[in-house]
């Protein structure tokens, strides 16, 4: 009778593993990951307080963090970018931290960056998941280009390009279609 009694416990405790099993290897390997929140270009930002996008051709907006070591790898491609700013580019540049805005002024006078503007902002409002990361954005608010990570040396030549090579507002062309 022994035998039969842990003979039938084995069998109950070996269907319990594989269904326990399957149940998280089926949600491990087979459902589907969810969406990833990134920003990206053609997205809409939402109003920054105390930042008004039209009043520059572009904003670059450098979405940065105190402590990650990817930021402060790229903190010399940043003076680079900030010193080239102040040539006269029609381009602003905002970096926002997910921190208070001391430890924003911290880090940017720690790593000698020339900013027009410093912001505190959840980086959910921003649809920003990893730092750093760079978005390029127009007068009317929408993400014209991003980058994400640290940058190679041919995608800091694209941002530096983007931001000091005029656009036809910049130039002030005429529209070729004639519209106002």
């Amino acid at each position: 009778m022994k035998s039969k009694i842990e003979v039938a416990a084995n069998i109950v405790v070996i269907l319990v593993a594989v269904v326990v099993g399957s149940v998280f290897l089926k949600d491990r390997f087979f459902s589907t990951p969810p969406e990833p929140n990134e920003v990206k270009a053609g997205d809409k930002l939402t109003n920054l307080e105390g930042w008004d996008w039209s009043a520059h051709d572009r904003t670059l907006v450098l979405g940065l963090r105190k402590g990650c070591h990817f930021c402060e790898d790229s903190a010399p491609f940043y003076q680079r970018l900030t010193t080239q700013q102040q040539g006269g580019s029609t381009s602003a540049i905002l970096a926002v931290f997910p921190d208070t805005a001391d430890a924003v002024k911290e880090v940017v006078q720690s790593e000698g960056l020339r900013i027009h503007a410093l912001a505190g902002v959840p980086f959910e409002k921003l649809k920003i998941d990893a730092t750093p990361t760079l978005l390029l954005v127009n007068r009317s608010g929408t993400v014209v280009n991003a980058w994400i990570g640290m940058l190679s040396p041919r995608q800091e030549l694209e941002v530096m390009k983007a931001t000091t090579e005029p656009t036809a507002a910049d130039l002030k062309l005429p529209d070729p279609l004639g519209k106002k």
